[in-house]
């Protein structure tokens, strides 16, 4: 089967937008850990000093520059709901350079990214206001990406898939998946939606919760256009998702 990645230019076009949350949660530009180099993040602390869980949302091709403001948005909707929720820059400094002159480094930086975003997802474990959960969000190489990091890592406890596929440049049959949101538009022409429903066959197999929903119609980068109902529902599954799955013991 063919796999289709986006590329960097087209995605400047299909960055997701997002609407601004009742009470707006501003980010911090901070530094995470990972073994490979500090990673660039912006940190949108939820309310309230409980132990809470946290959520890694990871770019697509085009990077977070161009539609900062809205992702800063998603973000900030995450954090109300009682997610500490962090805007993963996964690109280093050389792949900013290459992809500057047209290379194409998905491929081959994949298993290197996928790594990086377990380092990050155990070090958030850890910290003293955490309740243990960590979920990923990704959006469409990034969706591919959290795949990855998710088969790959025991502790992510949960993961939301916009428009992404299983994590085919491992190179290996994933062996396991945790609890799985997939979202899709049935017209979308750069990662068709019958690879969705490949990501959630397979995880099914394996024995993964998994909730799946098409949308009629959509595109690639649906959510994109709030001024759809669709990009607010898809908003909604993944908060109510990620709450339910992300909550600790008892709660």
């Amino acid at each position: 089967m063919k796999r289709i990645l986006l590329s960097a230019a087209a995605a400047l076009s299909l960055a997701l937008a997002v609407p601004a949350a009742a009470a707006d949660i501003q980010g911090q530009k901070i530094l995470l850990p990972a073994k490979e180099r500090q990673v660039h993040v912006t940190y949108f602390r939820a309310p309230g000093d409980a132990p809470r869980p946290s959520a890694l949302l990871l770019h697509g091709a085009g990077g977070f520059d161009r539609r900062l403001a809205d992702y800063n948005r998603y973000a900030s909707a995450l954090a109300n709901a009682g997610i500490d929720a962090y805007l993963v820059y996964y690109y280093s400094d050389d792949d900013d350079k290459k992809m500057s002159f047209g290379v194409d480094v998905f491929e081959q930086r994949y298993p290197a990214w996928a790594k990086l975003v377990d380092d990050l997802a155990d070090y958030l474990e850890t910290k003293k206001d955490s309740n243990g959960k960590v979920g990923l969000v990704g959006f469409s190489n990034g969706g591919i990406l959290a795949t990855g990091a998710s088969t790959l890592d025991p502790k992510i406890t949960a993961a939301v898939i916009y428009y992404g596929t299983d994590p085919w440049p491992l190179g290996v049959k994933a062996k396991r998946f945790p609890p799985l949101l997939v979202l899709h538009g049935d017209a979308d022409q750069i990662i068709p939606v019958d690879l969705g429903k490949q990501l959630a066959q397979e995880a099914t197999e394996l024995g993964t919760p998994v909730e799946m929903h098409i949308y009629p119609g959509e595109s690639h980068g649906f959510g994109a256009d709030f001024k759809k109902q669709n990009a607010t529902d898809a908003l909604n599954r993944t908060i109510a998702f990620l709450k339910k799955q992300l909550a600790a013991k008892g709660e």
